[in-house]
């Protein structure tokens, strides 16, 4: 209870500029929220995270990345928001590409959280880090929403990475909320499952475990909150 009443004063504290903003209308319409983990790296299976095995799908990944471009047909996107790490853009531009679509990349969705200590400190503010930058290949394919975002969050704490997913969950619902509109994520194994959390209301505590280009699915409900209707889809 301490950790969660720490956290929801770090986050009012962070949107005291915001409060002002506007409550849905009568004709609300859900919003669909659609979150991907990254396809598996080379990171993942050997446990060796070097900046290269990071970005390097080995080939399980590879070939769930392929599955994954062919699934996502099913569906259609009005927007896709993606973490500005390499191995989340890689999972998403072939669909991209085979559809000549573009994705907004968005720093609050990067990897964080991974910390297994929870400091008692709480985080108010997150530093800015270095320019992102995309491959030539990929940059048809991938925009800044803002000048902001070009820049990464640099997050050193649990506590930093906990304001980074809140920031991320508040502009998703601020954004498109009540807009009946679907949503498509690309994300990560931590940020990706305390995204989840949040959205329904829950306490960040890593209930959902992600597995690599699997889809989880929520639906919005008229209070702001969402209710998870599937997982590693």
């Amino acid at each position: 209870m301490i950790f969660r009443a720490a956290i929801l004063i770090t986050f009012i504290v962070s949107l005291l500029p915001q409060l002002s903003a506007p409550v849905f209308a009568e004709d609300f319409s859900p919003l669909n929220i659609y979150i991907v983990r990254h396809g598996e790296t080379l990171g993942n299976t050997t446990g060796n995270h070097s900046a290269e095995n990071d970005r390097t799908f080995s080939k399980k990944g590879e070939q769930q990345v392929a599955e994954l471009t062919q699934k996502l047909e099913r569906t259609r996107f009005d927007r896709i928001l993606v973490s500005p790490k390499y191995r989340a853009m890689n999972t998403i531009f072939p669909y991209l590409k085979k559809n000549n679509l573009k994705a907004e990349i968005w720093p609050e969705l990067d990897e964080c959280c991974w910390q297994k200590k929870r400091d008692s400190n709480y985080a108010f503010r997150i530093e800015r880090g270095e320019m992102i930058k995309i491959e030539s290949a990929m940059r048809p394919y991938f925009i800044f929403p803002d000048k902001e975002s070009e820049r990464v969050y640099m997050p050193t704490s649990f506590s930093d990475g906990v304001l980074m997913i809140f920031k991320s969950s508040d502009k998703v619902t601020r954004t498109f909320g009540g807009s009946g509109k679907n949503i498509l994520i690309v994300s990560h194994y931590h940020s990706g499952g305390r995204l989840i959390e949040i959205l329904q209301g829950l306490e960040p505590e890593g209930r959902f475990q992600l597995s690599n280009a699997k889809i989880a699915h929520l639906r919005e409900n008229n209070q702001g909150t969402f209710r998870l209707l599937g997982i590693n889809q």
